[in-house]
């Protein structure tokens, strides 16, 4: 999100920074038609067959802006929640994870076996019982036995989760890519 934030203002300051010249350039040499342009439009919304329509639909269109700046406010300002797990092997205190600790270290440990290129991994879902769900995405090479290094993925991330972090482990779903053959 981050990044098209940055896209947006990057392209909203590039755009000011073009108009401002131009705008300058009207209201001094057009000044006088402006006026009289302005003058016929506001005489326009208050009285004329369609005043009505015409102040109506400026009402509805300031209202939809209204709600939805108050919307992207809103949006914007709101921080995502860090989601926690409880481990539930720790008796002498209170200890909580975060899903990226829980990615960072599944990541090392899965970077570690061979033949597996690149991993991302996610935490899906925790259900109250700290049962964590995972999804996993792994590169290989190409020459890799499929089930054999699934199986292996497998095997580290409950070690990991299990016996590491303290956490139960629940479905994990393992998406295999093979790496391109470099010529």
């Amino acid at each position: 999100m981050n990044l098209i934030n940055r896209f947006l203002v990057i392209v909203e300051l590039l755009i000011a920074i073009a108009l401002a010249p131009i705008l300058v350039v009207v209201l001094v040499f057009l000044r006088g038609s402006i006026v009289d342009t302005v003058d016929n439009f506001s005489r326009g919304l208050v009285g004329g067959p369609n005043a009505l329509v015409i102040q109506a639909s400026c009402v509805g269109l300031v209202a939809f802006v209204f709600v939805v700046a108050i919307l992207l406010l809103f949006l914007e300002l709101q921080r995502p929640s860090i989601h926690r797990l409880h481990v539930q092997s720790v008796t002498e205190g209170q200890v909580e994870v975060t899903a990226d600790a829980i990615m960072h270290r599944l990541e090392h440990a899965i970077l570690q076996i061979a033949d597996v290129t690149r991993v991302k991994p996610r935490v899906i879902s925790a259900s109250k019982g700290n049962s964590v769900d995972l999804a996993i995405e792994l590169e290989t090479s190409p020459e890799v036995n499929v089930p054999k290094k699934t199986q292996e993925v497998i095997a580290a991330a409950k070690q990991v989760l299990e016996e590491q972090m303290g956490l139960q482990v629940g479905k994990i779903n393992v998406q295999v890519n093979h790496a391109q053959v470099k010529k």
